[in-house]
């Protein structure tokens, strides 16, 4: 008579600990999502007011430059594909979901755009919000007409 194989008994006896196992991550990673789906869906409803216009019209009177605050405001949305109206306020990372790299093409893009000088050790604090973006680019030097024809 054989012996029992124990490997096939071994690989019976774990299936359960590991259906649990992955099991509670599928469920975790469903958890996340539909947490991430309402926040967004929330954001949307409680920001129902604010487009392009206002957010341009609110930064502008404290002196920002409405031009600089309206592509910021417009590459956020198109190019970074936040999914919801975006506030001076807002964290880059928190609540728009960019990580460091995603801020310094953001601000790199939009120097070019706007012709300025990308100058990233002039910037002494972290860009961490959206009206950090905005001032990091208002700080910024123009790019004159005679230094880029030459």
């Amino acid at each position: 008579m054989a012996p029992p194989n124990s490997i096939p008994l071994w690989i019976g006896q774990q299936a359960w600990p590991l259906g649990l196992v992955l099991g509670a991550l599928v469920a975790g990673a469903v958890l996340l999502r539909l947490s991430a789906w309402f926040r967004d869906r929330s954001l949307r409803r409680k920001r129902r007011g604010v487009t392009q216009e206002s957010f341009t019209a609110h930064l502008q009177q404290y002196g920002f430059d409405p031009v600089i605050a309206s592509c910021t405001y417009r590459y956020l949305q198109e190019v970074q594909l936040v999914p919801f109206p975006i506030l001076p306020s807002d964290g880059l990372d928190e609540d728009l979901g960019l990580d460091a790299e995603d801020v310094d093409q953001t601000v790199r893009d939009l120097t070019i755009a706007l012709r300025r000088e990308f100058s990233p050790g002039l910037t002494p604090n972290p860009v961490v919000t959206v009206e950090d973006v905005i001032r990091v680019l208002q700080a910024s030097p123009r790019i004159s007409r005679s230094s880029s024809a030459a």
